[in-house]
């Protein structure tokens, strides 16, 4: 463990968080079909796992103040989310402790039909009781004006992730192996964490649409004008631009990518999530190089997690 300590030091993934940085847990228990783990041996697939951190990591610059859900005696919460690896069933997540600044994400994979690549929602029929500082905590994080047609911030406990295992996935941490025909995991993986993060589903989000423009003054400014969204309202609309440091490029927040190319958050993107509610430090997201380093540490964490996987 003292080398992992040493390997993620050297990522800048100990020290150089800010204060109230956002966490994003990924949680394995419903990767029934095994798209992030050996169903044989039960160990983490931790190439997958990996760049899962990687998209996550383009979120490191978002700061806020999350309260934490920790119920106490009196307190219940639950809340409904689609089983991660079978993409149809629901799984009630009863009196889950989430952590401060933290957002919970499970995660899996199945074979789907060819050409759709992977989903995500918050849950539904979330529900609540206690007193009233818990039930803030479940339903708005402690953030205010989360709600109706004139929400202003976002707040949320976390969510699901399901990934069509049918796809011939790319999962190279850079694009040296990207080639025509395979979707872009890391490109998948940071897009949905953004609907998660709020993109297309937020009230705060809704609040900003007018007329099949999305007119959030971040985006606005970024853009130069009203930005045009998809026919749901849930994304921007195909073939948008922006930048990804000073290049061009469509942005992560479309609803598609070609397969063989990448889409990393563009600023547009980043704009978004600030619009939505988010305290948003672009500067804070980690250099490319890092991303060698928390494959070793990821791979270090398999290492020594090979028990127990399925306790």
């Amino acid at each position: 463990m003292k080398l992992l300590h040493k390997v993620l030091m050297a990522a800048g993934l100990l020290l150089t968080l800010p204060a109230h940085a956002l966490t994003i847990e990924f949680d394995y228990t419903y990767d029934t079909r095994g798209f992030f783990t050996d169903l044989t041996t039960g160990n983490p697939i931790t190439e997958r796992r990996a760049v899962l951190e990687q998209a996550a990591s383009f979120y490191s610059g978002f700061t806020d103040s999350l309260t934490a859900i920790t119920p106490q005696a009196g307190d219940s919460w639950s809340v409904q989310i689609t089983h991660p690896s079978l993409g149809g069933p629901l799984i009630t997540l009863s009196n889950v402790d989430i952590a401060a600044d933290a957002l919970r994400i499970y995660v899996g994979g199945s074979n789907s039909a060819p050409g759709v690549l992977g989903f995500a929602n918050t849950g539904f029929n979330l529900t609540a009781s206690g007193s009233d500082t818990f039930m803030n905590a479940v339903t708005a994080r402690g953030q205010e004006n989360t709600t109706g047609p004139t929400a202003t911030d976002y707040g949320v406990w976390g969510g699901m992730i399901w990934f069509n295992a049918a796809n011939n996935w790319y999962f190279g941490n850079d694009t040296s192996g990207l080639t025509a025909g395979h979707p872009d995991f890391l490109t998948t993986a940071t897009h949905e964490i953004g609907h998660i993060l709020g993109f297309g589903e937020a009230d705060s989000w809704l609040a900003q649409i007018s007329n099949g423009y999305f007119t959030g003054a971040a985006s606005v400014a970024a853009y130069g004008d009203a930005v045009p969204l998809d026919q749901y309202d849930s994304h921007w609309a195909k073939g948008v631009m922006s930048t990804d440091n000073g290049i061009a490029q469509e942005t992560l927040m479309d609803p598609s990518t070609t397969p063989g190319t990448r889409e990393l958050p563009t600023l547009l993107d980043y704009a978004a999530f600030k619009d939505i509610g988010w305290q948003v430090n672009v500067t804070a997201v980690p250099e490319p190089e890092t991303y060698t380093l928390l494959l070793a540490a990821m791979a270090l964490i398999g290492l020594s997690s090979r028990r127990g996987q399925f306790s």
